[in-house]
């Protein structure tokens, strides 16, 4: 049986002290590449070369200083897995599948110990890119449980790609929730649980379907017992994509015909002449 409720969700992780942690990674991974290997220098540059220094009539001429070799951080698919094994992980592990929003939008992975790794969604096509089911990763970032990392960067051992967590590339405001709602679509969709999605506090906020489908709803808007195996029925908002299917659950039940819904009715618009009348 379930019970209704309203619930107000925020699909924005909140950003603190993301970008502090993210240039100290980008640092950390520049200095640990550069202390186990330094690029050739390219044909056509020259040393950087400080002017000789006058040290009066008499002294000897210093020594001629070492050649100074540009350093830069290695491209996204170019990096030094050995340079990057000393960093410690979180978690490391094949991937399983990607994990998405109910937008459509990649905001991390199962790997295949059922670890969940979090990753912003703005950072969607980057982890996309860097990333595919079936490869090996290493976690950098913190435990939020035993079974829920938040990643800081993820390291594609495999590849050798890498994508690290980093602000927005601009400044503006992300849509209101109420504009970001009008992309999604009605779906239903309808299986066996099997694997059920937790929060930072232990609660249950979702659960990914044997046919890959992944469900989101209010962790208080449930009377009923989630196990793995346990077969449900659930229509709601979401996207549809070649990845598979992920919504915010609007109704949910043991089976189509007994689905109940998650949070109460909307009130009805106050139509102006009762608001004149003070009735609403």
């Amino acid at each position: 049986m379930l019970t209704s409720s309203v619930c107000t969700r925020s699909s924005h992780l909140a950003r603190g002290s993301r970008p502090l942690r993210a240039a100290l990674l980008v640092t950390t991974l520049s200095m640990t590449l550069q202390a186990f290997a330094l690029p050739p220098l390219a044909a056509n540059s020259s040393p950087l070369t400080p002017a000789p220094l006058n040290l009066g009539p008499g002294a000897s001429a210093p020594l001629a200083p070492a050649p100074m070799v540009p350093v830069s951080l290695a491209p996204a698919g170019a990096l030094d897995l050995q340079a990057t094994a000393a960093l410690p992980a979180v978690a490391e592990a094949t991937v399983k599948s990607i994990l998405f929003n109910p937008y459509g939008e990649a905001d991390g992975l199962r790997l295949a110990n059922d670890v969940i790794v979090k990753f912003p969604p703005h950072r969607s096509q980057a982890l996309l890119g860097a990333v595919q089911p079936g490869q090996h990763v290493r976690i950098l970032g913190h435990a939020e449980t035993p079974a829920i990392v938040k990643a800081d960067a993820i390291i594609n051992v495999t590849t050798g790609n890498i994508v690290v967590d980093q602000p927005p590339a601009n400044n503006l405001p992300l849509l209101p929730p109420h504009l970001r709602a009008q992309s999604l679509q009605p779906l239903q969709v309808e299986g066996k649980v099997d694997l059920i999605l937790n929060g930072p506090r232990g609660e249950v906020d979702g659960v990914i379907l044997d046919n890959q489908s992944i469900v989101h709803f209010p962790p208080e808007s449930l009377s009923m017992p989630l196990r793995p195996g346990l077969r449900i029925a659930v229509a709601g908002l979401g996207t549809r994509t070649a990845n598979g299917v992920s919504l915010e659950a609007i109704r949910m039940g043991s089976s189509a015909a007994t689905m109940q819904p998650l949070y109460a009715p909307a009130a009805p618009a106050c139509q102006p002449a009762a608001a004149v009348a003070g009735q609403c």
